[in-house]
């Protein structure tokens, strides 16, 4: 079943349990408001007449010497009807024992049983009533007592039809139920257009989830309103934003992964062959003395190169997956140690190096910090083949310590960028491969920075230089 009609079902259900409930404990308080009504006019009629009773008892019989003969007793009884021949009222008159003195024409409506009950519930100055269905009708019996002056006790029965009340309860009550009949109609319609009204953002959320689930990944929900289902949307909307982010993520690890796996195949394939070409020469040829140390030699270093290799990965598994043994270091006394490392190198390649850091404890893992700093400083001088200047600098900002690398060197593409801190990627491959590059001191360094919970960012203007930044937290 659609949520509309569950919303139309349970509205109109709730409306029918409450309303119905509701109307007809209503229409039953009008019933017995009116019924009450009737009964007291029953017993003012019997009351009244009780009271004519013994008023034409006295102008009637005179002589009372012989007690109350019930000749006498139908003899006032009779003028007493007679006295109200112009009025519907009718009555009957019984004696102490539940005999019949006199009737004026009423409809028997109890049967014997139940006007022995009447009586013996009248008895005293109380009177009594009792509802009787009479046929297809209802009506109204009530009893009173008459006390005679010598204490003879009389029974004074009036009966009232209530048809007509009953009849017009069941009229209230077929009324009300075509009314509330229609009224659920035109309340189920309306119910149904308001659920279809209110639940189309939902349809058209449900639409955007398929059409994702269908691999468009750029469908977003339309917010309409504030309420519960315009935050629904802005929800599915944020998950949509997350979905699309992983799964672009999840494409570029994929397309890493990838690249890493054909990097890694040809840093492989490339000394693999020569290797392979030079021992099937050393194992197939006569050659002399000069050329087995050259094709030996060649096979030595590259196989010292596949050794770096290893041991570069090795590292970088191993930052990845290690615990740093951090400790506080002055950050110009690490600056230092490094500017006497690559000092040689730098001015046999005609670099000049200024270093410029403020005196600052950092908690680091020197080690590593020094081999970060170093393959940066490396990378600069392998940019500047002609010589230049080279920049160290270290200062306190954001929160913590950042080191500053900048070259004179040849620079970078802006869009490579984002991508030389992938293991095997390599700007300028053949560069790379002359000054005996392989692709991963980037990727180490961006390893070791993270796992400091640092930043590594560069800047970079083709025939300008580069500038790298090692951001690390307090």
């Amino acid at each position: 079943m659609k949520f509309s009609w569950k919303i139309c079902v349970s509205v109109l259900a709730f409306s029918l349990l409450i309303v119905g409930i509701g109307g007809y404990a209503l229409l039953s308080a009008l019933f017995q408001s009116s019924f009450q009504r009737e009964v007291k006019s029953a017993a003012d009629e019997n009351r009244m007449l009780q009271y004519s009773f013994a008023a034409y008892w006295t102008t009637t019989v005179q002589d009372r010497s012989s007690g109350f003969p019930e000749t006498d007793v139908r003899r006032a009884a009779q003028a007493m009807q007679e006295g109200m021949s112009g009025t519907e009222l009718r009555f009957q008159l019984y004696n102490q024992e539940g005999r019949e003195l006199y009737d004026s024409g009423a409809e028997e409506i109890l049967r014997d049983s139940q006007r022995e009950a009447l009586f013996s519930a009248a008895s005293g100055e109380t009177g009594a009533r009792m509802m009787v269905r009479t046929g297809e009708g209802f009506g109204l019996a009530t009893v009173s007592t008459v006390l005679m002056e010598d204490g003879t006790l009389l029974y004074l029965e009036t009966d009232r039809d209530v048809t007509a009340l009953f009849a017009d309860r069941e009229s209230q009550y077929g009324i009300y139920r075509r009314w509330m009949a229609g009224l659920l109609l035109l309340q189920g319609l309306g119910c149904y257009l308001i659920a279809v009204w209110l639940l189309r953002p939902l349809g058209r959320l449900s639409r955007a989830s398929r059409r994702i689930a269908g691999g468009n990944l750029e469908v977003r929900a339309k917010v309409e309103t504030g309420d519960e289902i315009g935050q629904l949307a802005e929800d599915f909307n944020h998950m949509a934003d997350n979905l699309e982010k992983q799964f672009k993520e999840l494409e570029d690890a994929a397309r890493r992964q990838e690249d890493f796996i054909g990097s890694f195949a040809h840093e492989l394939k490339t000394p693999l062959t020569s290797m392979i070409g030079y021992a099937d020469m050393l194992r197939t040829r006569e050659m002399d003395e000069e050329e087995r140390f050259t094709a030996a030699n060649y096979i030595f270093r590259e196989g010292k190169r596949l050794e770096a290799l290893s041991f570069k990965l090795l590292d970088l598994m191993v930052i990845r997956h290690g615990v740093l043994q951090k400790r506080s270091v002055n950050a110009r006394w690490l600056a230092e140690e490094i500017q006497g490392v690559l000092k040689p190198a730098l001015e046999k390649a005609g670099i000049a190096l200024q270093v410029l850091v403020e005196e600052k404890q950092i908690l680091v893992e020197p080690d590593l910090m020094k081999t970060v700093l170093l393959n940066l400083m490396d990378n600069g001088r392998k940019a500047m083949e002609d010589g230049g200047r080279m920049y160290l600098l270290g200062r306190t900002e954001q929160q913590g310590f950042s080191f500053y690398v900048q070259d004179t060197g040849k620079g970078m593409p802006e869009e490579e960028l984002s991508r030389i801190t992938e293991a095997f990627y390599m700007v300028d491959k053949s560069r790379a491969r002359r000054q005996g590059g392989a692709g991963l001191g980037l990727s180490i360094c961006a390893e070791i920075v993270k796992k400091h919970g640092g930043d590594l960012s560069f800047q970079s203007i083709q025939g300008k230089g580069t500038l790298a930044r090692v951001w690390l937290p307090s």
